[in-house]
């Protein structure tokens, strides 16, 4: 019986062998995650900053990961955080360079406010139409349900009403 025991602590033992210490926190999967967040922060206006992007992984995801992990965890010998950092930067100094803004974020409050209601307005119009549209379609399918109608009765008044050619 001690043998048997024994073995089974053995086999227990090793299959833990590669499993010891924390598990990861940074799989691939999150790196892939943070890489789409990263792509995206010059298209928002936003700084493309290590600190900025460790603060967004904080808030985004829940984990402090900090600027060395990010740039360096590597997967199949690619640091791909730190080539997504690389391509946005880029992408931001292009940004700059040619002096684009966003429309939006020039406007001034009031005007953003009165672009707010406009669509608004045409929002509550829109929704309006859809629910006279509806109670048009419910009224067609319930006057549909209401009527007595007999295929057989009408496929015989036709026959009826149309002579056979012979």
């Amino acid at each position: 019986m001690k043998k048997n025991s024994m073995a089974k602590t053995k086999a227990s033992a090793s299959a833990s062998i590669g499993k010891s210490g924390r598990p990861e926190i940074l799989t691939e999967e999150l790196a892939r995650k943070i890489i789409r967040m990263i792509e995206v922060l010059p298209d928002t206006d936003e700084q493309v900053t290590w600190s900025n992007i460790v603060a967004k992984v904080k808030q985004k995801f829940g984990h402090e990961l900090g600027r060395r992990v990010l740039s360096t965890k590597e997967w199949g010998g690619r640091a791909l955080i730190a080539e997504a950092y690389e391509q946005a930067h880029a992408v931001q100094r292009q940004l700059h360079s040619q002096g684009r803004i966003r429309t939006n974020s020039t406007m001034p409050r009031q005007a953003l406010q009165a672009r707010i209601e406009t669509l608004t307005a045409k929002l509550k119009v829109a929704e309006q139409t859809i629910a006279e549209l509806r109670v048009m379609q419910y009224d067609k399918l319930d006057i549909l349900r209401a009527t007595h109608f007999d295929l057989r009765l009408e496929v015989e008044t036709i026959k009826k009403q149309k002579p056979e050619k012979a």
